[in-house]
């Protein structure tokens, strides 16, 4: 059996956190992962921890966005804040839930918080535009 590339295995790993989506309009993975292939940290769309999540209280709609819920690019950089993880430099991992209408990539105001944290983009993937085998 050969190893999967590093590509596929983040994105894998990715694939499996977007189970943990608490908004059903979205369920989407994010693993932030050192230039040497370490993991640094994940998240997924959802409210904020402590707060009430969607799949409990229903989605808070404005102007056709949830506000309950955080993306799950800003989850994974709140996380390793939270923690104090380092993540300046680390590359962002993406699994977007949903077959790709050409839409499937990182939303302008998480390019922001991703810029800002010197973050850059990696894969995107979607059920459409798959991980590649495990």
């Amino acid at each position: 059996m050969t190893r999967p590339a590093w590509d596929a295995y983040f994105l894998n790993i990715a694939a499996s956190v977007s189970a943990r989506a608490s908004c059903p309009r979205a369920k989407v993975g994010a693993v932030l992962v050192t230039a040497d292939h370490r993991l640094l940290a994940t998240g997924y769309n959802g409210a904020a921890p402590g707060q009430v999540q969607c799949d409990e209280a229903g989605c808070l709609m404005e102007d056709g966005h949830c506000q309950r819920a955080l993306h799950a690019e800003v989850n994974a950089v709140a996380f390793a804040a939270r923690f104090g993880v380092r993540i300046e430099g680390a590359t962002l991992y993406l699994y977007i839930d949903r077959d790709d209408d050409g839409e499937a990539d990182v939303c302008r105001e998480c390019m922001k918080v991703l810029r800002a944290a010197g973050v850059k983009v990696g894969p995107v993937a979607t059920r459409s535009r798959p991980v590649g085998p495990v």
